[in-house]
């Protein structure tokens, strides 16, 4: 039987939304203003080591390369290394491009003049827009070639497998970070899978967790269809 487990597009549907909404804070921001700004400037870190939330956007997206680096890009590369290595160079210039994002913020911390301040702001702007168009861009290479090739060579057991030891690795509070971005924006369909895979292989305490974010942050007709297809 064909494979249709998708490690990549739950996680990068998470991912966009994560894009789109830093974006539009970023468009609005008013840089002049100190106070005004420090929120969104929080989340051009690119280091949970010095962020001050575990829901730091870039962060997310910086740790999110190294969790496809650990366990995906790895059991692919004796099938198709010329991919992979592609791959993993995109995932260098990423993490590139979030250094300088950051370095950029960090510039604007210590700026207190406000025309200082929005030339700066307006910089960061244009950056991180090339960043994110990169970022879209790579993540759509991934689901068109990485997505079918991994369900040629490996089962769903197998694809079920490598999910879980993403999930099982990653701490619980940046778990729930990228769950309350990806569970609002999965179909219903991809909402009823994900809840049913987590429930027929992982732990009951793993299902809690996962369905008291989801109760949280689905709107509640939508939650309401999943918890009564999936069985909570």
């Amino acid at each position: 039987m064909v494979a249709t487990e998708d490690l990549f597009t739950p996680i990068h549907k998470a991912i966009r939304s994560l894009i789109y909404d830093l974006g539009g804070r970023l468009q609005r921001a008013d840089f002049a203003d100190q106070a005004a700004s420090a929120a969104v400037l929080a989340d051009l870190e690119h280091e949970f080591s010095a962020a001050v939330s575990s829901a730091c956007v870039l962060c997310l997206l910086h740790n999110h390369g190294g969790d496809e680096e650990s366990v995906p890009f790895p059991a692919m590369l004796p099938f198709d290394e010329g991919m992979i290595r592609t791959l993993i160079e995109e995932h260098q210039e990423i993490n590139r491009r979030l250094v300088a994002i950051t370095t950029r913020a960090r510039e604007l911390a210590g700026i207190h003049a406000a025309d200082a301040r929005l030339e700066v702001g307006r910089r960061i702007n244009q950056e991180v827009n090339e960043f994110f168009a990169f970022y879209l861009v790579h993540m759509n290479k991934e689901e068109v070639s990485l997505v079918p090739a991994m369900r040629d060579h490996f089962t769903d057991d197998q694809l079920r497998a490598m999910r879980s030891t993403i999930m099982r690795a990653m701490p619980k509070d940046r778990f729930a970070a990228y769950l309350r971005w990806m569970l609002p924006s999965l179909t219903l369909s991809e909402l009823t899978g994900m809840l049913t895979c987590i429930k027929q292989g992982a732990p009951p305490e793993m299902i809690q967790f996962v369905a008291s974010v989801g109760a949280v942050n689905v709107d509640p007709a939508r939650w309401a269809k999943v918890r009564e297809r999936v069985g909570l």
